[in-house]
């Protein structure tokens, strides 16, 4: 398997430490590399990178905050590289794949690209799945979901497609918000939105999908971003669909 790997960090060495351990990972092959998150925004869509190496604290724009900003499909998978452990509850909030400390140990990476190779196998198989004759037809919609199937152990929950209140990538996984109930799904984001009611639901950001209504407020953070606030208090960054967000909650 073949893995294009971008790397992204204003610090030279720490760029040419992780590209000479990377050299030594079968079936990496770095396709770029940025000394900032400015650079590697403009760059990245051209790349078809299936891996991204992100330092978290940089100057102008955090590693963070540039994960927000990407656009929501296709993304690369990403493992943050700093040297402050603090921000480790941030980046899996993100959804990252994993989390390495400077200087990286060369068995921290490899148990990191572990995880990569399993994430990478499981979303390269779930798009020959759909390709399969008889898996789909050819120029067909997807069927709108009504309901959602959860399986925890022995018991096998059914969701309400007009219940969820949110639905958060994990991976391979998603997280479905109920109430005050959370429900795993064996699902990527992207096959699940398509099946989802286009006209009650909209994407906020990479890793967000939120039912309009349960959308109370959005309020404005500067620069031109936005947070939405959700029923129960739930705050979301909004990075992507403010306008169709603000046509629904105007006219439903």
């Amino acid at each position: 398997m073949k893995i294009r790997t971008v790397i992204v960090d204003d610090e030279p060495l720490a760029r040419e430490g992780l590209r000479g351990l990377l050299a030594s990972v079968e079936g990496i092959e770095v396709v770029g590399e940025f000394g900032s998150a400015s650079e590697a925004r403009g760059a990245l869509s051209g790349l078809s990178a299936d891996l991204l190496f992100l330092d978290v604290q940089m100057p102008r724009m955090t590693g963070l905050r540039f994960i927000e900003l990407l656009e929501p499909e296709p993304l690369p998978l990403v493992v943050f590289v700093t040297a402050h452990d603090s921000f480790a509850v941030e980046a899996f909030d993100t959804r990252a794949v994993d989390y390495l400390l400077k200087p990286v140990h060369p068995a921290r990476l490899a148990r990191a690209m572990e995880r990569v190779r399993d994430q990478l196998s499981a979303m390269r198989e779930s798009v020959l799945k759909s390709s399969r004759p008889g898996d789909a037809l050819a120029g067909e919609a997807p069927r709108p979901i009504s309901r959602l199937m959860c399986k925890a152990g022995e018991r096998v929950t059914f969701i309400r497609v007009e219940d969820i209140q949110c639905i958060e990538s994990a991976g391979n996984y998603v997280v479905v918000h109920v109430a005050t109930d959370r429900h795993i799904v064996r699902e990527t984001m992207a096959s699940l939105e398509q099946g989802l009611p286009g006209g009650q639901f909209v994407r906020l950001n990479r890793s967000l999908i939120v039912n309009v209504e349960t959308v109370v407020e959005l309020q404005a953070q500067g620069q031109g971003d936005y947070m939405a606030i959700l029923r129960g208090g739930k705050k979301v960054s909004v990075t992507v669909g403010l306008r169709e967000l603000e046509q629904r909650l105007r006219y439903g």
